[in-house]
């Protein structure tokens, strides 16, 4: 019987993951609710992390980042999916260190004359120290299973940041020291550990328009390898993104009105169709 909770637990949270950024390679991991991100606008170049810039989201991209945040952003996202499956998140970030909180919820599911329903939620703390052009962060990641199996595991991440002009170069270090997620009954799940290198490069080849390529390379300790990214282009309040996340194409679309942005993406599968995401940031 253990078994087959388990085995619902993972078909749930890989349904879940689907819905909400539209891959399902990795979605079996314990952690994989953090990679479902806060806003839309790093799933538009191919859910790029370690090299990224959004500040209100650094906290769940690269927690480095924080250490050039210069004012109190927030931003907040909600998806809900195949007329059940629903994510949300709301991240804070301020110089120096960030909050990241998130949730999914699969919904009812009968089977058997049984109704079974999986739910978790995670949050995440990071810090960060400016070292002149380089920033280094911690990050401490706490995730609780609510329902069908109740449990709940931690795990610190390391991550880096050199920023030198118009380049950055990001590594990102998951689950450096992590504590097994441990279920009722006894359970226990480990963490996957994960190493993640990434670059950007910003260029202004024109007044008023700025471009900004980015590109990780995921997945160097345990494999598979994985390589996203995408461009960005900037003009005026407007920004246009276009990416691969390894699985196929992104596109996305932000609006900045005053200290208020709107974020739109989305990921294209052949088999799955199109999956949509949109945030709201807010600059105070």
């Amino acid at each position: 019987m253990r078994w087959h909770l388990a085995a619902l637990r993972v078909i749930c949270v890989a349904v879940a993951v689907a819905a909400a950024v539209g891959q399902i390679s990795d979605a079996g991991g314990v952690g994989a609710l953090f990679d479902l991100g806060v806003s839309a606008n790093s799933l538009g170049v191919g859910g790029a992390r370690a090299a990224f810039r959004d500040d209100a989201a650094a906290t769940a991209l690269n927690p480095a980042g924080l250490a050039w945040v210069e004012g109190v952003e927030m931003g907040t996202l909600y998806v809900a999916q195949f007329g059940g499956v629903t994510y949300g998140a709301v991240a804070f970030s301020a110089p120096w260190v960030g909050l990241a909180a998130s949730f999914v919820d699969s919904g009812r599911i009968s089977s058997g004359g049984t109704d079974l329903r999986f739910g978790a939620q995670g949050v995440a703390l990071a810090g960060a120290l400016p070292l002149g052009p380089v920033a280094v962060a911690a990050r401490w990641r706490f995730l609780h299973a609510g329902e069908l199996l109740s449990g709940h595991g931690w795990a610190l991440d390391a991550a880096a940041l050199v920023e030198l002009g118009p380049v950055r170069v990001g590594a990102i270090y998951d689950a450096l020291a992590s504590g097994a997620m441990t279920y009722e009954g006894g359970g226990r799940e480990t963490w996957d550990s994960s190493l993640c290198f990434g670059a950007a490069v910003t260029l202004a080849p024109i007044d008023g328009v700025g471009w900004a390529f980015t590109a990780d390379l995921d997945g160097l300790l345990n494999g598979p390898v994985h390589v996203a990214g995408g461009l960005e282009v900037r003009f005026g309040p407007a920004t246009a993104r276009l990416g691969w996340d390894g699985w196929g194409p992104t596109f996305g679309a932000s609006v900045r009105v005053r200290e208020i942005e709107v974020d739109w993406s989305c990921a294209a599968r052949f088999d799955l169709g199109m999956s949509h995401r949109l945030s709201v940031e807010v600059l105070f």
